[in-house]
């Protein structure tokens, strides 16, 4: 990420916020009606939580767009160079399509304008396509087209099943608050309201934590602040 952010703003909230955005993760699992119902207590009892995270700027938000695509393209080139090499030691794999008896692992004697020289030389150009099985190829779907399937929400591309591209493993900055289904959620603010108020009572009380996770999310929130903070030094 581009540290030089942190140097620029010099909002404390505004900073806070993006820390908890990118160090904390806790889902609000209610519905719209209990958003709007726990939206209308907090303003009738003055709470001094916020309880849910604010959006962030649009200068921070452009620039883990630009981080975020740099790893996509840094997997993608991963994703292609494996693809690559597993073609290359597996020769005993079976790439002759059924009927026509077409080989895609043998060179071609196929006159061009033929049905046949279509199919291999320009539906499968496995050359330009290592992602692309022969077999799939006859769809229609490119190399180009299968490495474009990048679901951002979801941080991971629709069709390289069996391969886990969340989050989890792939370092993707997921700012925008949906689910697979691409619906919205909320995220609790504890963090942000523990920088500004500084009472765990309140972090219970109104944020909803339990009083034995209190300790270990302020615990984890603090050594991540102390490790920023080494870094910018």
């Amino acid at each position: 990420m581009d540290t030089q952010y942190f140097h620029i703003v010099k909002d404390g909230v505004e900073i806070m916020t993006v820390f908890a955005y990118i160090f904390t993760y806790m889902p609000w699992l209610i519905t719209r009606k209990e958003y709007a119902d726990l939206t209308d207590i907090r303003r009738e009892n003055k709470f001094n939580s916020k309880l849910f995270l604010p959006p962030v700027s649009q200068e921070f938000r452009k620039r883990v767009d630009m981080y975020n695509s740099i790893v996509k393209d840094v997997y993608g080139c991963y994703i292609e160079n494996v693809t690559k090499y597993l073609r290359s030691i597996k020769t005993d794999r079976e790439e002759t399509l059924p009927f026509s008896n077409i080989s895609f692992s043998e060179r071609s004697d196929y006159d061009d304008g033929t049905f046949e020289y279509n199919l291999h030389h320009h539906q499968s150009q496995q050359i330009n396509n290592p992602s692309i099985s022969p077999f799939a190829s006859l769809s229609g779907l490119t190399h180009e087209r299968f490495m474009s399937n990048y679901n951002a929400t979801m941080g991971s591309w629709d069709l390289a099943y069996n391969l886990d591209f969340s989050p989890k493993v792939v370092p993707y900055v997921d700012i925008d608050c949906r689910d697979h289904t691409n619906t919205a959620y909320h995220l609790n603010s504890y963090a942000l309201d523990f920088f500004k108020q500084g009472s765990e009572q309140s972090l219970i009380a109104e944020n909803e934590l339990s009083p034995g996770d209190t300790y270990n999310l302020l615990l984890d929130i603090h050594l991540v602040l102390s490790s920023v903070k080494t870094s910018l030094e």
